[in-house]
């Protein structure tokens, strides 16, 4: 996509592939990342056009860094243009909606962003946005002890908690660790600790 351009006719954005133009910072990208402004902007676009959940403006920003498929300050600044020029809305609770003219131009030339580019960044923000969920959810506490921390998970039900489980570790770091890979998903590891505790030795 151009930059500083909003396009009424899907057809416009045909002219122009974004992968020939190398014109994007690419610090924290990866071999196969996007090093194109516009293709910076275009996966933006696909992400909001084929997510199934509602999005914030950051879970894309969040996609593109943690998959190091685009610089912070270029996918930063692709969505604030995108918002700028109206391709996308920015609602009152913060998520998008991407305009019906983007979304059918996304479609049209989507085949230009690498297939594994497009499949991992969709995959990527499911996760990140699940992981938000679990976030407002669940909880974890640390708590620090004499001669280490106390981490407690939370798995929660509406307004009860259904499991807590303590553990101590000595370090810091180990304590955040572990409040990361929890809050990632909480779910599995409460049916992996029930399937444990259930199943017979031997079977």
């Amino acid at each position: 996509m151009e930059n500083d351009k909003h396009y009424e006719n899907p057809e416009e954005i045909k002219e122009d592939n974004p992968r020939l133009r190398f014109d994007a910072f690419t610090a924290g990208i990866e071999d196969g990342g996007l090093r194109s402004q516009n293709s910076i902007k275009l996966i933006a676009c696909y992400i909001l056009a084929n997510m199934d959940s509602k999005i914030t403006a950051q879970y894309i920003v969040d996609t593109m860094v943690e998959g190091k498929i685009a610089n912070y300050f270029e996918i930063t600044n692709a969505v604030s243009q995108m918002i700028k020029q109206r391709n996308f809305i920015e609602n009152e609770d913060g998520t998008l909606t991407i305009t019906p003219e983007c979304k059918d131009a996304v479609e049209i030339v989507e085949k230009d962003l690498p297939l594994t580019i497009r499949e991992k960044s969709i995959k990527l923000c499911r996760k990140i946005v699940a992981r938000e969920i679990y976030k407002k959810e669940n909880k974890v506490e640390i708590e620090k002890i004499n001669n280490g921390f106390t981490v407690t998970c939370h798995v929660s039900d509406i307004n009860s908690d259904f499991m807590t489980l303590s553990l101590f570790v000595p370090t810091e770091t180990q304590a955040e660790v572990i409040k990361e890979k929890f809050l990632n998903n909480p779910v599995e590891i409460y049916e992996n600790l029930i399937e444990s505790i259930f199943t017979e030795d031997g079977e």
